[in-house]
């Protein structure tokens, strides 16, 4: 957002008695909470959240103790460039200094202990693999530079695996891109020609994650707690234990429509809301961690399949039949085998051994690695070696280590099973196996407490679907008082999987139905920065000088001295620095 932009909105009429409700206590629903309050005027106290769970922060909860073990579902990847993100936790005080905010804490943080992974892929067993280059073939970069150019709307219902050659799926690029980002080769090719282009910017360092942010402590606690806090004490309503499950909409002759009641189940039992005139409502139209089950060390997490309870799901399907223009939700949550993977949270009490081998054997300290994957792995697992204590109740001899795996189905190479029909200890020497710890499994194991979580729907939002229509306009066409926010919302432009996207799509609901004369502040765009596309294609070519044989094909009838020109001048653009931020 540029200073200019960064005005105060004429305060709305009738504000202050106007009522908000919001439906989902995640990043989107609180963020929404926060751009009404602070940004449209909104008394607080008419701000109600109605949240399915008895803890806030949807997807980017976190839990336990030393002694149960910690659980935290996923870790999400941060950078510079989220600017609505930081732009809302601009606003709230750090819990630790409160003349200080989230943003300062989060920056100061990366300042003094950067992400710069040494050791970003293994395989045999923890052996450092060579990822010297991107691995693409020929083939592989011209499909890359033709998924960039393709029209988006002739992408429609594509799969990944559809448009690149197998050869793709063996690379360091499609290793980095699968471990980071969760993407499988039957997800959306437009999903990914979209990440292409938002994240251009990364490309020239992911095989070091440079540019990737990390907070103090594991995102519950050093964003969702101190937000939930802060809007508390503004006054800000909250209802726990409440499943919104249908919405009362009325449509007028001329195609408008209006919510004019919320149907809800608190506590067990029924409860209707009215809406007023007026008053504004948000809904979160999907989770990806909805339906979550837990096991330990000692159990399996079994897979929750139930189609007929499932949160804001089930909210979304039921008033999608009421109008076209709520989206298709069948398209995203219909085929859990391929929406599933599992996450592990890792607790080492008394054996600092581990992490000092992890750090021994990769060169990276704790919170400086970011994401390892393990790609020989028959789950495909990656692991995270955090900066300690990853909890602020954290014991001194006690570390956290964070993993997932994106195959839950093949047996592994160590333990004869499917990820998901393994305990957490059977996962963990699956884990230490991979870590080149075999012979230290016996010796190691009585130290730790792993506790698995399987997400039946945690990539549905990257589904095969088309290019409009499939997910609802924030605001859809005719909505007076309703708007959809998270991560199952159409932004142009945006991708999904990202705090981000749940913090824009709160922005621009919240000022649309406001009509704030403020700016929602715009998408980065790397990919129009001629440095950044110089500095992709010298990555994704693994040359340092552009020759006329990397170029592609040019008119015959072209004077030399245009291409000696052309070449001379993509050359000479400067390097962008280490650790340089561009906007």
């Amino acid at each position: 957002m540029k200073n200019y932009d960064r005005v105060h909105a004429t305060k709305p009429e009738g504000i202050e008695k106007k009522k908000a409700y919001i439906v989902g206590g995640g990043i989107a629903g609180l963020a929404t909470a926060a751009f009404l309050v602070e940004d449209g005027y909104m008394t607080p106290s008419n701000v109600n959240v109605f949240e399915q769970r008895h803890q806030h922060g949807g997807s980017m909860d976190a839990s336990g103790d030393p002694v149960k073990g910690y659980v935290s579902r996923g870790e999400r990847e941060l950078e510079p460039w989220m600017e609505c993100l930081w732009y809302l936790f601009g606003m709230v005080p750090s819990l630790e200094d409160p003349n200080r905010t989230v943003l300062d804490e989060t920056r100061e943080c990366n300042e003094k202990l950067r992400i710069d992974s040494q050791y970003r892929l293994t395989e045999n067993c923890f052996q450092k693999r060579d990822y010297s280059t991107l691995g693409l073939t020929k083939q592989d970069q011209d499909d890359m530079v033709r998924l960039m150019l393709v029209p988006e709307e002739e992408l429609d219902n594509v799969t990944i695996e559809q448009w690149f050659k197998p050869s793709f799926f063996k690379s360091n690029l499609w290793y980095y891109w699968s471990s980071m980002l969760a993407f499988q080769p039957w997800h959306s090719l437009i999903e990914m020609k979209r990440y292409t282009m938002r994240f251009t910017q990364h490309l020239p360092g992911v095989d070091h994650l440079r540019g990737i942010l990390h907070t103090k402590y594991q995102q519950n606690d050093s964003m969702i707690i101190p937000l939930v806090r802060w809007l508390q004490e503004k006054g800000v309503n909250f209802v726990l234990g409440t499943t919104v499950n249908d919405l009362d909409i009325r449509k007028d002759k001329d195609q408008k429509f209006a919510v004019t009641a919320i149907q809800m189940i608190t506590n067990g039992e029924p409860k209707t809301v009215v809406v007023d005139e007026g008053d504004l409502v948000f809904i979160t139209n999907g989770s990806m961690t909805q339906n979550t089950t837990t096991g330990s060390m000692h159990e399996a997490p079994s897979r929750n399949d139930d189609q007929v309870n499932r949160g804001c799901f089930t909210l979304w399907e039921n008033i999608a039949k009421k109008n076209p223009a709520f989206g298709r939700p069948e398209r995203f949550i219909s085929n859990n085998a391929k929406t599933s993977w599992i996450s592990y949270t890792l607790t080492i009490t008394d054996y600092p051994e581990l992490f000092d081998y992890v750090t021994r054997t990769t060169g990276n300290i704790p919170g400086t690695g970011g994401v390892i994957t393990l790609t020989d792995s028959a789950w495909f697992m990656s692991i995270n070696c955090p900066m300690q204590p990853m909890f602020p109740d954290q014991p001194d001899n006690v570390q956290v280590l964070w993993g997932y795996g994106l195959y839950y189905a093949p047996k592994g190479n160590y333990i004869q099973k499917p990820m998901n029909e393994c305990t957490g200890e059977e996962i963990c020497k699956e884990l230490l196996y991979h870590m080149g710890l075999k012979d230290k499994i016996d010796e190691i194991i009585p130290h730790c407490n792993l506790i698995p979580t399987m997400m039946p729907y945690i990539t549905s939002q990257f589904m095969p679907r088309r290019s409009s229509g499939d997910r609802p306009e924030v605001i859809p066409a005719g909505s007076t008082n309703l708007a959809f926010i998270g991560q199952y919302v159409e932004i142009p432009g945006d991708v999904v999987f990202t705090v981000e996207t749940s913090v824009r799509t709160a922005m621009v609901a919240a000022y649309g139905l406001l009509k704030l004369d403020k700016p929602v502040t715009p998408l980065f765009t790397g990919q129009n920065d001629i440095r950044i596309i110089v500095a992709c294609a010298k990555k994704m070519l693994g040359v340092e000088k552009i020759t006329l044989k990397d170029l592609p094909p040019i008119n015959p009838l072209k004077l030399p001295a245009m291409i000696d020109q052309l070449l001379e001048a993509v050359n000479s653009v400067p390097k962008i620095k280490e650790g340089e931020v561009i906007y």
